[in-house]
């Protein structure tokens, strides 16, 4: 499962990076929600990754 959240992550990245490289092509608030869903996703990805069992 954090395999999938990873994947993501990097998705929402190089979507990111696509847009802020061509500036005329985003939208604000698209990138906005890209710059703010990253720093979430990888918070997912390290806690569903950290292998402890409760």
């Amino acid at each position: 499962m954090p395999a999938l959240y990873l994947a993501a992550t990097m998705f929402a990245l190089v979507c990111l990076l696509a847009l802020l490289l061509r500036p005329g092509r985003g939208r604000a608030m698209t990138v906005w929600l890209l710059a703010a869903l990253i720093p979430l996703l990888t918070a997912v990805t390290l806690a569903l990754g950290t292998g402890r069992d409760f």
